[in-house]
C-alpha cells in the first residue's frame, strides 16, 4: 500500500512510498481508508515538538508508528481474531491505531463506530480527534444549560465542534475568532462572536461561567479577568514549540489557579468508540456537521499538516482524501 512515512523526526523524512499492507490482530480491523482527518497531533510527530515529547514520540527510533494520522473514514477490509461487532463491508470512522494516511490502516474495535449516514467520508474523517477532545474538555467543565461559555479558537478545528456540542448543550457560546470565520461561527450556533483582530475579549465587562482557550492566545491569567468566581478556565494548547513546548504554562497554570477563584483544567483527551457514538448521534439528530474547508491528495498529506499548525489558522478541518 502507498503510505505518508516517516522513519526520524523532522519534516524532510516525511515520504510517500510503498509498504507492506497491515494485518489485523485480535481486537482490530483493516479499514480501506477513504479520508484522513489533520491534526496539530501530526504537526508534534511530524516535527519531533516539543523536543521534551520526543521520547513519547517513537525517540531515538524515530517516530511510532511510521505512518502518519490519526483519523479515518473507510471500510473494513478484514477483522483480526474475536472481532464480531464489525464485518467487511461495514463503513466506519474513528482513530488509527497504525497511521490513516495511508491506503490501509489498522484499528482498534473500541476506538471506531459505524460512520453516520448524513456524512460522507471526507466530514467524517473531520470528526474523531478533534470532537472528541472537544466533547471531552467541555465534560470535565461540567458545562450545563444555561451557562455563559467563551471558546477562543471558535473557527478552527476542535473550536468549530465545541460551539455545536455547547450549543446543544444548551450554553450560551460567545466565539472568539479572526474576521473571516466570525459568520460561520454565528452559524454553528454562537449567541455572541468577538473578532479577535480588533477587540481584546479579555478586556471588556463581559463574564462567562467557562472560557475554553485553544491555541494558547491568552494567558490563563488574563482569562481569569473574565471568568466568573467558582468558574472554570480550559486549556488546551499543544502548539508550542521549543525544548518544553507548552510544559511551563500547563505546570503553572493549576499554581496559579489555587490563588484564584476559579479552576483551570486541562483535559488528556482519550480515543474513545463511545464517544464517536455520541457525536454520530449528534450529526443524525441535526447538532453536529463538521466543516471541511480543503482537502489534499495522499501526496500532499505534508502540505495539510504543515497548514495546520504553521499558521494556526486552519478554518474547520483539513481533510486527507485518499479514495
Amino acid at each position: 500500500m502507498r503510505a505518508l512515512t516517516q522513519d526520524s523526526s523532522g519534516w524532510d523524512a516525511l515520504e510517500v512510498r510503498d509498504v507492506p499492507d497491515p494485518v489485523p490482530r485480535e481486537g482490530q480491523v483493516l479499514v480501506q481508508v477513504h479520508a484522513a482527518g489533520v491534526n496539530p497531533y501530526d504537526w508534534h510527530y511530524a516535527a519531533g515538538q516539543p523536543l521534551i515529547a520526543r521520547p513519547t514520540l517513537g525517540g531515538l527510533t524515530g517516530p511510532r508508528p511510521p505512518v502518519r494520522g490519526a483519523d479515518l473514514s473507510g471500510i473494513v477490509a478484514a477483522v483480526g481474531p474475536g472481532v464480531t461487532a464489525f464485518a467487511p463491508g461495514d463503513e466506519v470512522f474513528g482513530f488509527g491505531a497504525s497511521g490513516t494516511f495511508a491506503e490501509l490502516a489498522l484499528a482498534a474495535v473500541d476506538r471506531i463506530s459505524r460512520r453516520p449516514a448524513e456524512l460522507t467520508h471526507v466530514e467524517a474523517a473531520a470528526v474523531p480527534m478533534a470532537a472528541v477532545t472537544a466533547l471531552q474538555f467541555l465534560r470535565a467543565a461540567g458545562l450545563t444549560a444555561g451557562q455563559r461559555l467563551a471558546i477562543t479558537g471558535a473557527g478552527g478545528g476542535i473550536g468549530h465542534f465545541a460551539v455545536q456540542i455547547a450549543t446543544a448543550w444548551g450554553a450560551q457560546v460567545t466565539g472568539v475568532c479572526s474576521t473571516r470565520n466570525a459568520a460561520m461561527v454565528r452559524e454553528l450556533g454562537a449567541s455572541d462572536v468577538v473578532d479577535y483582530t480588533r477587540e481584546d475579549f479579555t478586556a471588556g465587562g463581559r463574564r462567562f461561567d467557562v472560557v475554553f482557550t485553544n491555541a494558547g492566545r491568552y494567558p490563563v491569567r488574563e482569562l481569569g479577568r473574565v471568568v466568573v468566581p467558582g468558574g472554570v478556565v480550559l486549556t488546551n494548547d499543544g502548539s508550542k514549540e521549543g525544548l518544553l513546548g507548552p510544559m511551563p504554562d500547563l505546570v503553572a497554570a493549576p499554581l496559579v489557579a489555587r490563588f484564584r477563584p476559579y479552576r483551570v483544567v486541562n483535559v488528556s483527551a482519550t480515543e474513545s468508540g463511545e464517544d464517536l457514538a455520541v457525536l454520530a448521534g449528534m450529526v443524525a439528530d441535526g447538532a453536529l456537521l463538521p466543516i471541511v474547508s480543503a482537502t489534499y491528495p495522499l501526496d500532499h498529506a505534508v502540505d495539510a499538516i504543515r497548514q495546520v499548525a504553521g499558521s494556526g489558522h486552519a478554518r474547520g478541518k483539513l481533510v486527507v482524501k485518499l479514495v
